[in-house]
């Protein structure tokens, strides 16, 4: 197999730079549980960039950049979900608006999992193991036998195509 001497190196930079990335990830989020998913996405951007790679390198400051970069972008986006969060909650002055806020809410939530219904079958169950169940991309890959970049592309075009729809819908 021609990609075996790649596996083979994976394998060993994996071994050997592993607990070092998840002790950087940690430092930088001081959560467990956001840095082995970091640690993850981290090792598969090593994975599809492993023909830049040659035998014998110090690839620690490439995942170094890797898991800095993971890091701020996830950073970004769980502030912006904050945000949006605590905008939609400040929102909240009249209980007239508070009623009608909770019939858009659930006109939200219905649009959503029709979106999530008519997705591709395996595309939905990912979703939902990520999403419902709260599971990281490798046990996703392990209960689903893919690889955890497949699953993070299914995810991927999920979260978009329900953004793209969304945004149609309510003509954004």
């Amino acid at each position: 197999m021609s990609d075996n001497p790649s596996r083979t190196l994976f394998g060993q930079l994996f071994e050997a730079n592993r607990e070092k990335v998840y002790r950087l990830a940690f430092k930088l989020t001081s959560d467990p549980q956001r840095a082995e998913e970091i640690t993850q996405q981290c090792f598969i951007k090593l994975w599809e960039n492993m023909h830049k790679v040659q035998e014998g390198q110090d690839v620690f400051p490439l995942l170094f950049v890797f898991t800095k970069h993971i890091v701020i972008d996830e950073t970004r986006k769980l502030y912006r979900e904050r945000q949006s969060l605590s905008q939609l909650s400040s929102n909240q002055v009249s209980s007239e608006n508070k009623d009608e806020e909770q019939l858009l809410r659930k006109e939200f939530r219905q649009q959503v999992h029709k979106l999530i219904e008519q997705m591709p079958e395996q595309r939905r169950n990912i979703y939902l193991l990520s999403r419902d169940k709260g599971k990281s991309y490798k046990e996703i890959a392990d209960q689903l036998s893919l690889s955890p970049a497949t699953v993070r592309n299914h995810l991927n075009l999920a979260l978009q195509y329900i953004r793209r729809e969304m945004m149609a819908h309510y003509d954004m």
